[in-house]
């Protein structure tokens, strides 16, 4: 994975809580990317190096990568507070296999809410520069209009490309919007009448990927033709001593951490007050490496080699324990 410094040539509000940062080198090109994977932005808070991915909002054929984030967490906000044109930042990337190009298809349906709507731009940009008849469906949801990521943007791409059809669905909206509320069956059904016949790409909360999913499945979507990235994880919660557990040791403290049966190895640590390097968190980006001896489950192995595998290193965002477990980072 390529490490870059690059420095910030713009900055721009995209909502009350949502910023673009445009990103150059300052010398040559880019790597390639494809549309919808992440980088990796480094930063310092309080003397102490923090790590966190996010999805590129650029197209591959921008001259700079652009990254949108919204002021939630710690790193986000800070990055919000401090990361201003002319400074620079160090970049590790790009990585992840959610896009279209990995996973072609002619007549995708673009899923989103929130801050999930990044990777979609991106490959909705990517595709039309590539395609620019495609035949593509976009539903975005989100809390009101003011909440919408490059909503002007958007209406304006679809009225330059008539295959491309987009409806936002908003909790909050005036009298007259079509689509109010939160996304249902009825409604999916009336955007996408031949959903059947398209690849869904789905991205957003845990919540919303959650329902979703759910009903994709109840409209009868093979499973197959559903490809998706989730944004955030489930803040970790302390292990209630009355519940069943295994033991995570720390090899080099000799620390031992309680770990449920399902839990991540690095949602164990965290709920334990421990830190660790993280970044994407959803098994892609290799940040959170660690050595392991025991019995695992490996959720991802998208980083790793045959070696690794056999010497026990696994991704601790998305590998649980089957076992007791002992853990060197």
């Amino acid at each position: 994975m390529t490490s870059l410094s690059l420095t910030c040539i713009g900055r721009r509000a995209e909502t009350h809580d949502v910023v673009s940062w445009q990103l150059a080198p300052q010398e040559g090109s880019l790597p390639p990317v494809l549309a919808g994977q992440c980088v990796t932005l480094h930063t310092e808070i309080d003397g102490v190096s923090h790590r966190r991915a996010y999805t590129l909002s650029s197209a591959p054929h921008d001259p700079f990568w652009t990254v949108t984030i919204k002021a939630v967490g710690k790193v986000s906000s800070h990055l919000h507070q401090s990361l201003m044109v002319g400074d620079t930042i160090r970049v590790d990337g790009p990585f992840g296999e959610f896009n279209l190009s990995a996973l072609p298809c002619d007549r995708p349906l673009l899923l989103s809410a929130g801050s999930g709507v990044t990777p979609m731009w991106a490959m909705l940009r990517d595709e039309l520069a590539k395609r620019p008849d495609a035949d593509i469906r976009f539903i975005h949801s989100a809390r009101s209009p003011q909440d919408v990521i490059f909503g002007r943007e958007l209406a304006s791409l679809a009225e330059a490309h008539p295959g491309v059809r987009h409806a936002l669905v908003l909790e909050e909206a005036p009298a007259d919007h079509p689509w109010v509320g939160r996304l249902t069956p009825d409604m999916l059904r009336e955007l996408a009448p031949d959903l059947l016949g398209r690849h869904v790409y789905l991205c957003g909360p845990a919540p919303y990927m959650e329902a979703v999913g759910a009903m994709l499945v109840e409209l009868g979507l093979p499973a197959g033709q559903l490809h998706q990235e989730s944004f955030g994880l489930p803040v970790a919660e302390p292990v209630p001593e009355s519940l069943d557990h295994f033991w995570l040791t720390l090899k080099k403290s000799g620390k031992r951490v309680r770990i449920l049966p399902g839990q991540t190895l690095l949602a164990a640590l965290e709920a334990a007050g421990e830190s660790m390097q993280a970044a994407c968190r959803a098994g892609v980006c290799g940040a959170c490496r660690c050595t392991t001896t025991g019995e695992i489950e490996r959720q991802s192995v998208v980083t790793l080699s045959t070696q690794d595998l056999e010497s026990g290193v696994a991704l601790a965002c998305s590998c649980i324990a089957r076992g007791d477990v002992s853990l060197d980072y």
